[in-house]
């Protein structure tokens, strides 16, 4: 009984992992957003900009679920804003 109990739990919470999803916030540190990407196995987060203040990343992977025509800008280690398009040129 105890085991079928334990297989249930850990087949229910590697399901819930594999449906975890990025959901950012503004005023989020990097490294929050960057452990989402992680979790959501996005990759990780890649620099596309930097001038002045603010720094632009999408996620690395193209893989399901992962949406790299989101764009997140930090400015001073915190999320400031997020945009969505294939317009945003990598520099």
């Amino acid at each position: 009984m105890k085991g079928r109990l334990l297989a249930a739990v850990v087949t229910t919470m590697a399901v819930l992992l594999s449906c975890a999803t990025i959901q950012p916030r503004m005023g989020m540190t990097f490294n929050e957003l960057y452990g989402q990407v992680a979790r959501t196995e996005c990759g990780w987060l890649e620099l596309v900009s930097a001038t002045g203040e603010i720094s632009v990343y999408h996620v690395a992977l193209p893989n399901p679920g992962c949406n790299q025509e989101i764009y997140y800008f930090f400015q001073d280690d915190q999320l400031v804003k997020t945009e969505q398009g294939q317009w945003y040129e990598k520099r």
